[in-house]
């Protein structure tokens, strides 16, 4: 049998050569896109943006509160509802004060030239209360009304008081719940007094007093 010498030579070579042919054909492959569904085809996106017209937006209208208006629960249990100084004549020294949508009867006030609305909570009272600050003829006197809302009509918690502008810094709290009665109310006043240290001979000195509650 003879053996034909010479022929493996030429099989490596052929080897060889298949390799380095894969191997240049594995580098030379353009990379895959990561975006690209391996499963399927691409999915296109098929969302189609919304645009509204601003015409056609719902208006959402947010209720004005007028100026120098408060708002607190008058009612128990009731919607929030404001009150607001409506009018001031001051010709005939009588001051209005109104509520929103006529949810209750208007406040007139005599011998006022102007106010401002301030509201009161205590635990004592079920609901909050109305404290109107009143402007008087003598405009160095404020007057305070505190009013309570009870069957459709406002009332007085107690009479109304007065205090000199010469006592009634900013941090005053005009009137309180009696910390020793509950039943009371405790208030600042006003009181004329003789006074030889003052240059005038006088001053305007700043009491108080527990008085009990007529309406609660």
């Amino acid at each position: 049998m003879d053996v034909m010498k010479g022929n493996k030579p030429n099989f490596y070579m052929q080897v060889a050569t298949l390799i380095t042919l894969s191997l240049i054909l594995s580098c030379g492959t353009p990379p895959k896109d990561k975006n690209k569904s391996i499963i399927g085809p691409p999915v296109e996106d098929t969302t189609v943006p919304v645009n509204i017209p601003k015409d056609d937006l719902p208006v959402i209208n947010e209720p004005k509160i007028p100026n120098g208006a408060v708002t607190a629960n008058f009612l128990t249990n009731k919607k929030p509802f404001y009150a607001v100084v409506e009018k001031t004549d001051t010709r005939n020294g009588r001051t209005t004060i109104a509520f929103e949508n006529g949810t209750a009867p208007k406040i007139v006030i005599s011998d006022a030239y102007g106010a401002s609305l301030e509201t009161l909570r205590f635990d004592e009272f079920d609901r909050d209360l109305l404290l109107v600050k009143t402007k008087l003829k003598d405009p160095v006197f404020t007057k305070h009304y505190l009013y309570i809302l009870r069957n459709n009509q406002w009332k007085l918690v107690v009479n109304g008081f007065s205090i000199h502008k010469d006592n009634n810094p900013e941090s005053l709290k005009p009137i309180i719940v009696d910390p020793a009665n509950p039943n009371h109310m405790k208030r600042f006043y006003s009181v004329f007094d003789l006074d030889q240290n003052s240059s005038k001979g006088y001053t305007w000195r700043l009491l108080s007093e527990s008085v009990p509650i007529m309406n609660k």
